[in-house]
């Protein structure tokens, strides 16, 4: 059993208030559905986002994913690993300031494809998908984990796809897909396994999250084909679609450093 709190030490206590402020945002970001923007630019959008489905295949996407991670991890910032790896709040900080300079970046792609339309879109979406991924790869190594392994790059799409799922139930299985994953990189048993299928397992995620990308994103970017008066439109949404892989990354890695530091008890699988 834990001391009272009046009775710590004042270290342990900033760390039992940083602890209890990491999980209640783990608890608010599985009950919370994504971005307002998002969700009102694909009512207004979703039309004609079904159209252009048909002049952005799968096939595209899914270069793009593979291409996109690949060179994220070419391009990241020397100094995102400086900070106190074992301190919840420093982390958690260098995080925020990854969510910051990628909704920066991505408002600022998406503002200056607006302008063309269609073709600025189309151009758009690879952009998109590359900071995106860069996102997700910056925020893992703000909590300490840079591994380039399959097993890892399976971890970064499910977090990816976790920013797109779409419906609470889509949402509650994939935040499951994180979190069991999560637990199961844990075990060097089963990451053994993981490493040795690792080329099936990733071709399937690969195949599941581009689509899903494919169907999220022209959703969000459908109102840029509209030349000029799409600039503030692929602005928002792209902030919109940044923040919500930001917010999805900080939660798949915040999971795993309070794992990896045996303060939060790993997920029970799924039956």
């Amino acid at each position: 059993m834990s001391q009272p709190q009046d009775d710590l030490p004042d270290k342990d206590r900033r760390l039992e208030a940083a602890l209890a402020a990491a999980l209640a945002e783990q608890k608010r970001y599985e009950e919370k559905r994504y971005s307002r923007l998002g969700r009102g630019a694909e009512k207004a959008t979703a039309p004609m986002g079904r159209f252009l489905r048909r002049f952005v295949p799968p096939g595209t996407l899914r270069k793009a994913l593979i291409m996109a991670d690949r060179g994220a991890g070419l391009t990241l910032p020397r100094d995102l690993g400086s900070h106190d790896m074992d301190s919840i709040l420093s982390c958690d900080a260098a995080a925020v300031r990854v969510q910051g300079w990628s909704t920066g970046s991505g408002a600022a792609s998406g503002a200056a494809a607006g302008w063309f339309g269609g073709l600025g879109m189309t151009l758009d979406i690879p952009a998109t998908i590359s900071l995106a991924a860069r996102t997700v790869r910056a925020t893992g190594q703000c909590y300490g984990f840079t591994g380039a392994g399959d097993e890892e790059l399976v971890y970064r799409l499910m977090v990816l796809e976790l920013a797109t799922v779409r419906g609470l139930e889509a949402r509650k299985d994939s935040l499951g897909k994180v979190n069991q994953l999560a637990r199961e990189l844990q075990s060097p048993e089963v990451r053994y396994i993981l490493e040795k299928g690792a080329d099936w397992v990733v071709d399937k995620a690969v195949d599941r999250v581009a689509r899903g990308l494919g169907t999220d994103l022209l959703k969000r970017k459908a109102a840029q084909v509209v030349p000029l008066a799409g600039a503030a439109i692929g602005a928002g949404v792209n902030a919109s679609f940044q923040t919500d892989v930001a917010r999805a990354a900080r939660y798949g890695y915040r999971v795993r450093w309070l794992m990896h530091r045996q303060l939060l008890p790993a997920p029970e699988e799924t039956t």
